[in-house]
């Protein structure tokens, strides 16, 4: 079973779960492994593929239509679902379902309420077969989630094996597959994320950090499904569309790092290097920052939601502050950034493999004084 999904180990164990994994290595003070799929492992990511990165998509849009009886397709308004959406919709894909999250916090959902809603307005004539979803939490709802302090424990419940179990907003909690309907063999399709690379010693890789990797629990009927990272050709034709457009736009060697590193000056750069920004007018940056230091999240809408929530639901806030602090107790919060578990918990690397040549390294070959940008 764990060697088709993204999994840990410590010691013989073997999870899904990185919470799992977590209290596993603090009972037995062990390090944690993080592990890509086998089929990944076996890709030879040095050769890039010949069709264009289009062509890929078109075909992958068509093979999972073949593939399954219901499509739903999970849509947030950023780049990466937009032009997933677009595969579909201008190639006359049939989608059943568009899904749209919120959080129910305001002024955190303007990405939807601006962006992703207006666009779903604007190509309504092409998808007059497809259910649009939208679901926003309630305050009932938060209270439901958070009342008891280990409200951290739900996620793997309802089979969400998030990075980000420790997120306040509840939109992460409806991204869960399996509170949906199940219909025979439905593809969840999400458009998660663009190739991270990295470049060492003269050598481009590209890498694999749990923090970066989205997945879920699935079953026969009901599977999770990443458009771009979960198609073997399409994953190794962005990470060297991603490595010319580096070596082309960045002039300064020392910066090409800083491109898969979020920092604002070079994200334009990772977007259009992958023809993301290709048909998209708007182009949205994104903030990692907080409001203000009293309420640190893993971004700004994080962060937001934390602030709108003390000030009007303090009780219930309080409850989610416990669970932090229950998660903290973990070795003292080793397993968090910053030791705080508000923050996320630290990112695990898997192998690196090499897009020059067929070679894989690991975090301590390549960095053994310590990974560092």
């Amino acid at each position: 079973m764990y060697k088709d999904y993204y999994h840990y180990s410590v010691g013989n164990k073997k999870t899904l779960d990185k919470l799992e994994a977590i209290i596993w290595a603090s009972e037995k003070n062990e390090w944690i492994h993080f592990h890509i799929p086998e089929w990944l492992q076996n890709v030879p990511t040095h050769i890039e593929p010949e069709q264009s990165f289009e062509t890929l998509c078109i075909e992958r849009a068509k093979r999972l239509r073949l593939d399954f009886n219901y499509i739903r397709l999970w849509f947030s308004g950023g780049i990466d679902s937009t032009y997933m959406l677009d595969t579909f919709v201008d190639n006359n894909i049939l989608i059943d379902e568009i899904m749209i999250m919120k959080s129910g916090v305001p002024n955190a959902d303007w990405e939807i309420d601006k962006v992703a809603l207006p666009y779903i307005e604007k190509i309504q004539s092409k998808i007059k077969s497809t259910k649009i979803t939208v679901n926003t939490p309630t305050i009932n709802d938060y209270k439901d989630w958070y009342k008891n302090e280990y409200w951290f424990e739900n996620y793997k419940k309802i089979g969400h094996l998030s990075k980000r179990f420790m997120g306040l907003r509840l939109n992460e909690k409806l991204e869960s597959i399996n509170l949906y309907k199940e219909h025979s063999k439905t593809a969840n399709i999400l458009g998660f994320d663009k190739p991270f690379i990295n470049y060492v010693n003269g050598e481009w890789f590209t890498f694999f950090l749990d923090a970066n990797i989205n997945y879920q629990i699935e079953s026969k009927d009901n599977k999770y499904i990443g458009f771009y990272n979960d198609d073997p050709l399409i994953f190794v034709k962005q990470c060297h569309m991603l490595k010319r457009g580096i070596e082309t736009f960045v002039r300064n060697k020392n910066d090409y790092n800083k491109v898969c590193d979020y920092d604002p000056k070079y994200q334009n750069v990772w977007n259009s290097s992958i023809d993301r920004t290709k048909n998209n007018s708007i182009f949205i940056i994104k903030d990692l920052s907080a409001v203000d230091s009293q309420y640190q999240g893993l971004n700004y809408k994080e962060s937001l939601g934390h602030k709108w929530m003390h000030q009007n639901f303090p009780a219930l806030y309080k409850n989610y502050l416990k669970g932090i602090q229950n998660l903290n107790h973990i070795q003292n919060g080793k397993w968090f950034n910053k030791n705080n578990a508000q923050l996320g918990p630290i990112g695990i690397f898997a192998d690196f493999k090499s897009l020059d040549r067929k070679s894989t390294k690991t975090v301590d070959e390549l960095f053994p004084n310590g990974y560092k940008v």
